[in-house]
């Protein structure tokens, strides 16, 4: 498993990679970090039934739930542009990758595109 997730981590160190391929390789860290077996690649499914788990105990802890898929690729972009800020990558444009400007131009991250979770849940939770 180290050589896996290092051979994905060098994935970020490419100027030239799309935005589809960042995110499938932050995809893949998430899922290798979360040990998930080769049968579930998907990092929603593998939530879900982390959920499922984490619910049937006592003290559930959503806190060790793996990210959305969605906040997984943004956090993605993040790391992305760290990696090429790091490696003096002075052509790499965040905007396209995670990233978005405010009106003074000053770059702000964009947690995800998703919601995450659907309003019909949202709905029926109340706090009394």
């Amino acid at each position: 498993m180290p050589n896996e997730t290092k051979a994905i981590a060098d994935i970020f160190y490419d100027p030239t990679l799309t935005p589809d391929a960042v995110a499938q390789a932050g995809e893949e860290m998430f899922l290798n970090m979360y040990q998930t077996p080769p049968s579930e690649r998907n990092l929603n499914n593998n939530r879900y039934n982390s959920f499922v788990k984490s619910s049937t105990k006592v003290k559930a802890n959503l806190a060790s739930l793996p990210p959305t898929e969605g906040a997984a690729k943004q956090h993605s972009f993040r790391v992305y542009l760290q990696t090429q800020q790091w490696l003096h990558n002075d052509s790499f444009n965040p905007d396209r990758r995670g990233w978005v400007r405010d009106d003074g131009g000053v770059l702000k991250p964009v947690e995800t595109m998703y919601p995450i979770t659907p309003d019909s849940v949202l709905n029926s939770i109340y706090c009394s």
